[in-house]
Protein backbone atom coordinates (compact mmCIF):
# COMPACT_ATOMS: atom_id res chain seq x y z
CA UNK A 1 0.00 0.00 0.00
CA UNK A 2 1.37 3.35 -0.93
CA UNK A 3 1.63 5.58 2.01
CA UNK A 4 2.10 9.63 2.29
CA UNK A 5 3.97 11.13 -1.10
CA UNK A 6 5.53 7.79 -2.04
CA UNK A 7 5.62 6.50 -5.43
CA UNK A 8 4.09 3.37 -6.85
CA UNK A 9 7.25 1.95 -8.32
CA UNK A 10 6.43 0.57 -12.20
CA UNK A 11 5.71 -3.25 -12.55
CA UNK A 12 6.69 -5.49 -15.15
CA UNK A 13 3.48 -4.73 -17.03
CA UNK A 14 3.66 -1.60 -16.65
CA UNK A 15 7.59 -1.47 -18.53
CA UNK A 16 6.31 -3.62 -21.01
CA UNK A 17 3.59 -1.24 -22.13
CA UNK A 18 6.42 2.08 -21.68
CA UNK A 19 8.55 0.09 -24.15
CA UNK A 20 5.69 -1.14 -26.35
CA UNK A 21 5.05 3.16 -27.01
CA UNK A 22 8.70 3.32 -27.03
CA UNK A 23 9.10 1.09 -29.39
CA UNK A 24 6.11 2.31 -32.23
CA UNK A 25 6.90 5.90 -31.90
CA UNK A 26 10.40 4.97 -32.49
CA UNK A 27 9.14 3.55 -35.59
CA UNK A 28 7.24 6.27 -36.67
CA UNK A 29 10.24 8.47 -36.54
CA UNK A 30 12.51 6.10 -38.64
CA UNK A 31 9.67 5.46 -41.16
CA UNK A 32 9.34 9.39 -41.62
CA UNK A 33 13.28 9.80 -42.16
CA UNK A 34 13.50 6.87 -44.15
CA UNK A 35 10.47 8.55 -46.08
CA UNK A 36 11.72 12.11 -46.53
CA UNK A 37 15.07 10.60 -47.51
CA UNK A 38 14.23 9.17 -50.58
CA UNK A 39 14.06 10.94 -53.94
CA UNK A 40 11.02 11.45 -55.17
CA UNK A 41 8.87 10.08 -57.61
CA UNK A 42 5.79 10.93 -59.66
CA UNK A 43 2.55 12.36 -58.10
CA UNK A 44 -0.16 12.16 -59.97
CA UNK A 45 -2.73 16.11 -59.22
CA UNK A 46 -6.32 16.09 -59.82
CA UNK A 47 -7.30 19.88 -59.57
CA UNK A 48 -11.00 19.79 -58.79
CA UNK A 49 -13.76 22.84 -57.94
CA UNK A 50 -16.90 21.90 -56.18
CA UNK A 51 -20.44 23.44 -55.64
CA UNK A 52 -20.76 25.00 -58.67
CA UNK A 53 -19.58 28.59 -57.94
CA UNK A 54 -19.70 31.78 -60.30
CA UNK A 55 -16.27 32.66 -58.74
CA UNK A 56 -14.74 29.65 -60.48
CA UNK A 57 -14.93 30.59 -63.80
CA UNK A 58 -11.94 33.15 -62.76
CA UNK A 59 -9.69 29.94 -63.01
CA UNK A 60 -10.17 29.08 -66.62
CA UNK A 61 -7.51 31.89 -68.00
CA UNK A 62 -5.11 30.72 -65.38
CA UNK A 63 -5.42 26.90 -66.14
CA UNK A 64 -5.15 27.65 -69.53
CA UNK A 65 -2.04 29.62 -69.26
CA UNK A 66 -0.72 26.58 -67.52
CA UNK A 67 -1.94 24.74 -69.91
CA UNK A 68 -3.51 22.65 -67.12
CA UNK A 69 -7.40 20.86 -66.89
CA UNK A 70 -9.40 20.57 -63.77
CA UNK A 71 -12.64 18.74 -62.97
CA UNK A 72 -15.67 20.58 -62.02
CA UNK A 73 -18.31 18.69 -59.50
CA UNK A 74 -21.69 20.44 -60.45
CA UNK A 75 -25.04 21.03 -59.07
CA UNK A 76 -27.75 20.96 -62.15
CA UNK A 77 -30.38 22.30 -59.68
CA UNK A 78 -27.86 25.69 -59.28
CA UNK A 79 -26.45 26.39 -63.08
CA UNK A 80 -28.05 30.09 -63.87
CA UNK A 81 -29.09 30.79 -60.62
CA UNK A 82 -27.46 34.07 -59.06
CA UNK A 83 -24.08 33.58 -57.57
CA UNK A 84 -23.38 30.11 -59.28
CA UNK A 85 -21.63 29.03 -62.87
CA UNK A 86 -24.42 29.39 -65.93
CA UNK A 87 -24.88 26.19 -68.34
CA UNK A 88 -22.78 29.12 -71.08
CA UNK A 89 -19.58 29.40 -69.22
CA UNK A 90 -19.93 25.09 -68.01
CA UNK A 91 -20.03 24.81 -71.69
CA UNK A 92 -17.08 27.11 -72.54
CA UNK A 93 -15.40 25.12 -69.64
CA UNK A 94 -16.12 22.02 -71.10
CA UNK A 95 -14.85 23.06 -74.90
CA UNK A 96 -11.71 24.06 -72.97
CA UNK A 97 -10.86 20.50 -72.23
CA UNK A 98 -12.19 20.71 -68.31
CA UNK A 99 -14.04 17.61 -66.91
CA UNK A 100 -17.73 18.11 -65.81
CA UNK A 101 -18.30 15.75 -62.82
CA UNK A 102 -21.92 15.74 -60.67
CA UNK A 103 -22.28 16.85 -57.25
CA UNK A 104 -26.29 16.19 -56.79
CA UNK A 105 -28.78 18.64 -57.87
CA UNK A 106 -28.57 20.71 -55.22
CA UNK A 107 -25.80 19.79 -52.94
CA UNK A 108 -27.89 17.68 -50.65
CA UNK A 109 -26.47 15.36 -47.57
CA UNK A 110 -26.90 11.68 -49.04
CA UNK A 111 -26.90 9.16 -45.80
CA UNK A 112 -30.37 8.71 -44.62
CA UNK A 113 -32.00 10.24 -47.34
CA UNK A 114 -35.07 8.11 -48.73
CA UNK A 115 -34.51 5.54 -51.51
CA UNK A 116 -36.42 7.71 -53.86
CA UNK A 117 -35.08 11.54 -53.03
CA UNK A 118 -31.56 9.38 -53.09
CA UNK A 119 -31.99 7.94 -56.45
CA UNK A 120 -33.43 11.58 -58.10
CA UNK A 121 -30.37 13.77 -55.88
CA UNK A 122 -27.71 11.27 -57.76
CA UNK A 123 -29.12 9.68 -61.11
CA UNK A 124 -31.65 12.85 -61.94
CA UNK A 125 -28.57 15.37 -61.84
CA UNK A 126 -26.16 13.31 -64.17
CA UNK A 127 -29.16 12.65 -66.44
CA UNK A 128 -29.48 16.65 -65.93
CA UNK A 129 -25.79 16.91 -67.01
CA UNK A 130 -25.87 14.94 -70.14
CA UNK A 131 -29.28 16.32 -71.67
CA UNK A 132 -26.81 19.54 -71.59
CA UNK A 133 -24.36 17.57 -73.88
CA UNK A 134 -21.28 17.43 -70.20
CA UNK A 135 -19.56 13.82 -70.38
CA UNK A 136 -20.11 12.92 -67.12
CA UNK A 137 -18.50 9.68 -65.54
CA UNK A 138 -17.28 11.09 -61.67
CA UNK A 139 -19.00 12.02 -58.89
CA UNK A 140 -18.08 13.93 -55.47
CA UNK A 141 -20.20 13.32 -52.33
CA UNK A 142 -21.26 16.75 -50.87
CA UNK A 143 -19.48 17.39 -48.21
CA UNK A 144 -17.81 14.27 -48.62
CA UNK A 145 -20.79 12.45 -46.81
CA UNK A 146 -21.07 8.70 -47.85
CA UNK A 147 -22.56 5.31 -46.47
CA UNK A 148 -23.06 2.58 -48.47
CA UNK A 149 -26.48 2.83 -49.91
CA UNK A 150 -25.31 6.35 -51.30
CA UNK A 151 -22.20 4.32 -52.89
CA UNK A 152 -24.46 1.39 -54.45
CA UNK A 153 -26.81 4.31 -55.87
CA UNK A 154 -24.14 6.21 -57.28
CA UNK A 155 -22.42 3.24 -59.28
CA UNK A 156 -26.18 2.33 -60.45
CA UNK A 157 -26.49 5.53 -61.66
CA UNK A 158 -23.56 5.03 -63.92
CA UNK A 159 -20.78 6.82 -62.40
CA UNK A 160 -17.22 4.96 -62.47
CA UNK A 161 -15.79 7.24 -59.32
CA UNK A 162 -17.03 9.21 -56.24
CA UNK A 163 -14.85 11.11 -54.33
CA UNK A 164 -15.13 11.44 -50.14
CA UNK A 165 -13.33 13.30 -47.54
CA UNK A 166 -10.14 11.93 -45.28
CA UNK A 167 -7.97 8.71 -45.87
CA UNK A 168 -5.37 11.38 -47.15
CA UNK A 169 -3.88 13.82 -45.15
CA UNK A 170 -2.20 17.15 -43.95
CA UNK A 171 0.41 16.44 -41.56
CA UNK A 172 0.70 15.06 -38.63
CA UNK A 173 -2.02 12.51 -39.54
CA UNK A 174 -0.63 8.85 -38.16
CA UNK A 175 -3.68 6.88 -39.62
CA UNK A 176 -3.36 8.96 -43.33
CA UNK A 177 -1.27 7.11 -46.62
CA UNK A 178 0.67 9.83 -48.27
CA UNK A 179 -1.81 9.89 -51.46
CA UNK A 180 -4.33 7.56 -53.17
CA UNK A 181 -3.26 4.81 -55.52
CA UNK A 182 -3.91 4.13 -58.61
CA UNK A 183 -6.18 2.81 -59.79
CA UNK A 184 -8.04 3.51 -56.04
CA UNK A 185 -8.64 0.96 -53.48
CA UNK A 186 -11.80 1.72 -53.63
CA UNK A 187 -13.26 4.15 -56.97
CA UNK A 188 -16.45 4.63 -55.18
CA UNK A 189 -14.97 6.47 -52.03
CA UNK A 190 -11.61 7.86 -53.57
CA UNK A 191 -9.84 9.23 -50.64
CA UNK A 192 -8.45 13.14 -50.28
CA UNK A 193 -7.36 15.33 -47.76
CA UNK A 194 -10.55 17.13 -47.77
CA UNK A 195 -11.63 20.64 -49.06
CA UNK A 196 -8.57 23.34 -49.48
CA UNK A 197 -9.30 26.80 -46.95
CA UNK A 198 -7.53 30.09 -46.30
CA UNK A 199 -5.25 28.78 -43.80
CA UNK A 200 -3.86 25.86 -46.49
CA UNK A 201 -0.83 28.04 -47.51
CA UNK A 202 1.16 26.77 -50.08
CA UNK A 203 4.23 25.46 -48.39
CA UNK A 204 1.24 22.74 -46.97
CA UNK A 205 -0.32 21.83 -49.97
CA UNK A 206 3.41 21.43 -51.63
CA UNK A 207 3.60 18.73 -48.66
CA UNK A 208 0.83 16.83 -49.73
CA UNK A 209 2.22 16.46 -53.11
CA UNK A 210 5.88 15.61 -51.86
CA UNK A 211 3.93 13.01 -49.64
CA UNK A 212 2.04 11.81 -52.99
CA UNK A 213 5.37 11.38 -55.41
CA UNK A 214 7.14 9.83 -52.35
CA UNK A 215 4.95 6.60 -53.16
CA UNK A 216 3.68 8.07 -56.74
CA UNK A 217 0.17 8.34 -55.82
CA UNK A 218 -2.59 10.29 -56.67
CA UNK A 219 -3.54 13.36 -54.75
CA UNK A 220 -6.87 15.33 -55.34
CA UNK A 221 -6.69 19.37 -54.83
CA UNK A 222 -10.40 20.25 -53.98
CA UNK A 223 -11.40 23.83 -54.64
CA UNK A 224 -14.26 25.91 -53.85
CA UNK A 225 -14.40 30.26 -54.12
CA UNK A 226 -11.29 31.48 -56.25
CA UNK A 227 -11.90 34.93 -54.57
CA UNK A 228 -9.57 37.39 -52.28
CA UNK A 229 -10.77 36.47 -48.76
CA UNK A 230 -14.63 36.13 -49.70
CA UNK A 231 -15.04 33.03 -47.84
CA UNK A 232 -12.90 30.38 -45.78
CA UNK A 233 -13.29 27.93 -48.04
CA UNK A 234 -11.30 30.36 -50.77
CA UNK A 235 -8.05 30.95 -52.89
CA UNK A 236 -7.19 34.14 -54.29
CA UNK A 237 -6.17 33.95 -57.76
CA UNK A 238 -2.96 35.51 -57.26
CA UNK A 239 -2.30 32.28 -54.74
CA UNK A 240 -4.11 30.00 -57.04
CA UNK A 241 -1.80 31.42 -59.88
CA UNK A 242 1.43 30.64 -57.56
CA UNK A 243 0.15 26.98 -56.89
CA UNK A 244 -0.56 26.30 -60.64
CA UNK A 245 3.19 27.48 -61.44
CA UNK A 246 4.92 25.47 -58.99
CA UNK A 247 3.16 22.74 -60.11
CA UNK A 248 4.31 23.42 -64.20
CA UNK A 249 7.35 23.49 -62.59
CA UNK A 250 7.04 20.13 -61.00
CA UNK A 251 5.67 18.93 -64.05
CA UNK A 252 8.85 20.09 -65.85
CA UNK A 253 11.23 18.19 -63.80
CA UNK A 254 9.02 14.95 -63.80
CA UNK A 255 7.47 15.04 -60.75
CA UNK A 256 3.89 15.66 -61.73
CA UNK A 257 1.78 15.11 -63.70
CA UNK A 258 -1.77 16.69 -63.50
CA UNK A 259 -5.50 14.87 -64.82
CA UNK A 260 -8.90 15.43 -64.18
CA UNK A 261 -9.93 12.52 -62.36
CA UNK A 262 -11.73 10.87 -65.28
CA UNK A 263 -7.89 10.31 -67.01
CA UNK A 264 -6.49 9.30 -63.23
CA UNK A 265 -9.39 6.63 -62.97
CA UNK A 266 -9.23 5.34 -66.40
CA UNK A 267 -5.46 5.00 -65.85
CA UNK A 268 -4.03 7.70 -68.53
CA UNK A 269 -1.07 8.14 -66.91
CA UNK A 270 1.54 9.48 -69.75
CA UNK A 271 4.98 9.95 -68.41
CA UNK A 272 6.07 13.37 -67.77
CA UNK A 273 6.83 15.34 -71.24
CA UNK A 274 7.78 19.13 -72.32
CA UNK A 275 5.08 20.83 -74.24
CA UNK A 276 6.05 21.67 -77.73
CA UNK A 277 5.27 25.54 -76.80
CA UNK A 278 6.97 25.37 -73.27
Amino acid sequence: MERGGARRLPTRQDQAVLLCIGACLAAILLASVLLTGCPPGVAVVSLEFDDTLANQFSARSILAQHRMHATFFVNSGRLDRPGYLTVAQLSALASDGHEIGGHTIDHARLPGLPAGELRHQICDDRRALLALGFDVSDFAYPDGAHDRASAEQVRACGYESARKVGGVGFAPCIFCTGAETIPPRDPMATRTPGSLRRVHRLPRIQALVRSAQQVDGWIQLTFHHICDACDDYSMSKEDFSTLLGWLAEEREAGRVVVLTVRQAIRGATPPPRRLAAE
